[in-house]
């Protein structure tokens, strides 16, 4: 798929970077795994040196390199790490609360609510890795 384009037209950036993410969609490479970069580039976000792909297919061809399986491995035993961590520590702060003697509002509704607020969103969340560069 070639991004080339003539103008400042918006509405066909805007079409071009839908179009984009239908192909991220629909290549099933998960939302956590890949960034969709402002100008319409994908970013791997599992890798540690962030690389930069101009096509999806490109994406796929590197997530099937060596070394990206190995940063994969890597990524996913610090997130289920971290899982366990957060999980062990509302289960300290639940304990300590049973023994105080407060209530915490239903886990379903604070889910809920955590599911709205970032739905209502109108830019991405704030992301510390990727930053502009400035000149």
């Amino acid at each position: 798929m070639s991004f080339k384009r003539e103008g400042d037209d918006s509405s066909q950036l805007n079409v071009l970077k839908k179009r984009r993410v239908a192909d991220l969609l629909s290549s099933f490479i998960p939302e956590d795994e890949a960034l969709l970069l402002k100008n319409g580039q994908y970013a791997c976000t599992v890798c540690h040196h962030r690389p930069v792909f101009h096509t999806i297919d490109m994406l796929s061809v590197h997530r099937g390199g060596k070394k990206h399986v190995t940063c994969l491995q890597n990524f996913y035993k610090k997130k289920a790490a971290h899982r366990n961590e957060v999980q062990k520590r509302r289960h300290e702060e639940y304990v300590r609360a049973e023994e105080a003697g407060e209530q915490r509002p239903a886990p379903l509704l604070e889910q809920t609510r955590k599911i709205t607020q970032h739905a209502l969103l109108k830019s991405a969340p704030y992301n510390s890795c990727c930053t502009r560069k400035r000149y």
